[in-house]
């Protein structure tokens, strides 16, 4: 059985950017937690000036700028916003040279998905959460992504426009 195009992009990912914003109540402290437990690299990037992880794992770096971010980032950003601030998790992570964007559920926004494209970004997902996609999960993730694999909607093909009607994932 072949892998999903989403299964490749998060598990080869390694130092990928996190985009959060803790003013807006959507800091990423339940990925931030479960990227730390499966041991991925990555660098999390908050809007809200919040300079230590919250949740599960409490005390790890978050940085509060692009300038402040390590160079040996992944060209991946994983957007973690509100919609209406979802154009400026764009900017920030171009500024930082990602490449590629992933919104998380609830996050991508028609004025970001286009901002995306305009500055030759290449979205990879709106609308899911990585962590249904990464190989190593831990027990209660697992069966989230098994709910998820119910319903038909993780083996869709990746989504990469902001349609407003569409249903984003549980």
């Amino acid at each position: 059985m072949s892998r999903h195009p989403l299964e490749t992009v998060i598990n080869q990912a390694d130092g990928f950017v996190l985009i959060g914003h803790s003013g807006e109540q959507r800091f990423p402290a339940f990925s931030y937690h479960q990227y730390t437990k499966q041991k991925k690299r990555f660098y999390c990037l908050d809007l809200g000036g919040l300079t230590e992880s919250r949740g599960g794992t409490k005390g790890g770096k978050v940085y509060t700028s692009v300038a402040e971010l390590p160079a040996d980032h992944d060209d991946l950003a994983i957007i973690w916003v509100h919609p209406h601030t979802a154009a400026r998790a764009v900017d920030v992570a171009h500024e930082a040279g990602c490449k590629r964007v992933w919104f998380s559920f609830k996050t991508g926004h028609p004025s970001a998905v286009a901002r995306a494209r305009e500055l030759g970004m290449e979205v990879v997902e709106v609308g899911r959460c990585p962590i249904y996609y990464l190989d190593d999960k831990t027990p209660a993730c697992k069966a989230h992504t098994l709910m998820v694999k119910a319903t038909g909607l993780y083996g869709q093909p990746p989504r990469t426009d902001a349609a407003p009607k569409r249903r984003e994932m549980m």
